[in-house]
């Protein structure tokens, strides 16, 4: 009986593996939606913990009939599925807690606005129009959404605000040198969802401040993505800056 059970689970886990993988990688390539793709990995995180459980019972009926061979098979079956869901749920109970914003930016006054971005969204995905009353919002959870203000040449600052675009692979979408505006689209680490990026290099009070505003085009919530690439991208800049032997810099 215990071999019968050891051929159901590895199938199983075979099933969940696959469902797993075509999760991401069909998102990723273009197959699915995201959100069809984020659900097929739900689903397989509820798989993998009816996965854990069936394998629990393997293991109790293995040891009865003393098939250590079958025993071992099962407990490497729990250990796979049991850390494959913890991991999801994990992921997801630590970004619970997060507000259900999509739309983050460092200037919540007077937002960057997006101009040829307006033309790649589907009358579907999320407005463009900024929400004011998530400022607040924005200020309590997401307090390092900064500007970035140097005393640096506006054109300089303005070229290597378009090479760390670049040099992120992020899809440019369009420049406009003369308002020191720049227009992208990046993608999640995962899953592929594109958030669309607008960079504002201009200045003020005879300072150069960069502005940056990142937009999930689907979802209600975004688990802190915007806000986490606005924070890395313009210290990534501030690092740029810094180096350039040419320039002085000031925060």
């Amino acid at each position: 009986m215990s071999r019968y059970f050891s051929s159901v689970l590895y199938i199983l886990l075979l099933l969940v593996t696959c469902v797993a993988f075509l999760a991401i990688a069909g998102v990723r390539v273009g197959i699915f939606e995201p959100l069809t793709g984020f659900s097929m990995l739900r689903n397989s995180v509820w798989a993998a913990l009816f996965l854990s459980f069936l394998a629990v019972l393997a293991m109790v009926l293995c040891r009865r009939e003393h098939n250590l061979a079958s025993q071992r098979f099962s407990m490497a079956v729990l250990l796979v599925s049991l850390s494959y869901s913890l991991g999801w749920i994990g992921f997801y109970f630590d970004k619970a807690a997060l507000p259900n914003i999509n739309d983050i930016t460092t200037d919540t006054d007077n937002p960057p606005a997006y101009i040829n971005v307006n033309f790649l969204r589907r009358s579907s995905e999320n407005s463009l129009t900024y929400n004011h009353e998530w400022a607040a919002i924005q200020a309590k959870y997401y307090p390092r959404v900064q500007p970035l203000v140097v005393n640096q040449d506006r054109e300089q600052v303005y070229q290597q605000a378009v090479q760390l675009v670049r040099d992120l692979g992020w899809d440019m979408v369009a420049q406009y040198p003369g308002a020191g505006v720049i227009e992208a689209t990046a993608r999640t680490p995962v899953f592929g969802f594109r958030d669309d990026v607008i960079i504002r290099v201009k200045e003020v009070d005879g300072s150069i401040r960069i502005d940056m505003r990142s937009s999930s085009r689907v979802g209600h919530g975004d688990y802190g993505e915007n806000a986490t690439r606005i924070v890395n991208y313009l210290s990534q800049l501030s690092q740029r800056l810094k180096r350039s032997p040419t320039l002085n810099y000031r925060n």
